[in-house]
């Protein structure tokens, strides 16, 4: 019988290996095109589709893995491990729902399929339905005791859940099956730092650090911890490490400048520039910038940074207040240059919104 399939001197089957093989080797770009040369010649094969938008997804090429899949699953509408995948790019798509009704589809047509159900109780997690997620994970925990990902998981949602001690049994647990992951010793730090068990966390976050000394992450969260303990030239060295190895962690940068507020001015408005110079909207740094330079008397350019702040929060309370010590202070100056300057609120006054460690 005579083949369509060949009549461009082609075989289909073979460029989909040739796509696998690329693919396997980490040859994105030639997997890509043997993938699509493959659909090309029989766009029939839902495999064909299902591992371009598997690609598509590496590639962080959401929406166009997102249209593939949808063409995979038209043509192959009972395949569990399609419906998973499509899933797992709603959920990073932000589309919770529809993930959602993808993982119970994917376990529908095959209820052994531990990979959907593990991503279906970790969404739960996510959506904070801690009973619907406890319940998911301890029947795949009770069935595969020794799924380390799906007690990590269990850990972490047990920790989110304001439950540490459980979290920190579940972290042990499974770190006697994978004791030089950093990323669980990180995690374990973190449930310690919660519960107060300072001491505990230090040990921790040294191990992770020992294990993995490149994550920012983990040296800002350290840092949190040192500042907690009163240590603060180790908590900036802590800081400044993090900033080092990624000069873009807005985070690590506000709670270094946070800790140099109250201690050294200079170092503390070079940290906030630096901060506003990544993220001009920082409401926050331009509150604490106007009262680093209203307290050294430069009224202009505080000033300057009030009007940034209505720009961007224009209710904000302690907005107010500043503009309040600006008018004040530089009615002062205009009277008389031998005058007392009027103190300041302490630092411990001002607000700033969210915590110092990053989950």
């Amino acid at each position: 019988m005579f083949d369509l399939m060949k009549l461009f001197g082609d075989d289909p089957y073979e460029r989909f290996r040739r796509g696998v093989a690329a693919h396997e080797q980490g040859k994105l770009d030639v997997a890509e095109r043997e993938y699509e040369r493959a659909i090309f010649l029989n766009p029939f094969v839902a495999q064909f589709h299902s591992n371009l938008g598997d690609l598509f997804h590496q590639q962080g090429k959401l929406d166009e893995a997102k249209d593939t899949l949808e063409e995979a699953l038209r043509i192959e509408p009972k395949s569990a491990a399609i419906h998973n995948n499509y899933a797992v790019i709603m959920e990073e798509l932000g589309n919770l729902d529809l993930a959602e009704k993808h993982f119970k589809r994917a376990i529908f047509l095959d209820p052994k399929y531990i990979h959907a159900r593990v991503n279906l109780a970790d969404l739960l997690s996510k959506r904070n339905e801690y009973v619907k997620a406890e319940i998911e994970y301890r029947n795949i925990l009770g069935e595969h005791p020794e799924h380390t990902y799906a007690r990590r998981g269990f850990a972490t949602m047990l920790k989110n859940a304001g439950r540490y001690d459980e979290a920190i049994r579940e972290l042990l647990t499974v770190l006697q099956q994978a004791p030089d992951d950093a990323h669980l010793h990180a995690l374990l730090a973190i449930t310690y730092h919660l519960c107060d068990r300072l001491t505990d966390a230090k040990g921790e976050y040294d191990t992770s650090l020992r294990l993995d000394p490149d994550n920012p992450v983990t040296h800002n969260n350290l840092a949190s911890l040192l500042q907690d303990l009163d240590q603060t030239q180790d908590a900036e060295r802590e800081y400044r490490a993090a900033i080092r190895l990624d000069p873009n962690y807005l985070l690590a940068r506000e709670n270094l400048a946070r800790l140099l507020y109250k201690t050294n001015d200079e170092k503390a408005e070079y940290e906030y520039r630096e901060l506003l110079r990544i993220q001009p909207d920082n409401v926050n740094a331009c509150i604490y910038l106007a009262r680093i330079l209203l307290g050294k008397r430069r009224y202009v350019e505080a000033a300057e940074m009030i009007v940034k702040v209505g720009e961007h929060d224009p209710g904000n309370e302690e907005l107010a207040e500043i503009a309040r010590s600006i008018k004040e202070l530089s009615d002062q100056t205009a009277r008389s240059t031998d005058g007392d300057e009027e103190d300041l609120p302490a630092a411990d006054e001002t607000r700033v919104d969210g915590d110092r460690t990053e989950p």
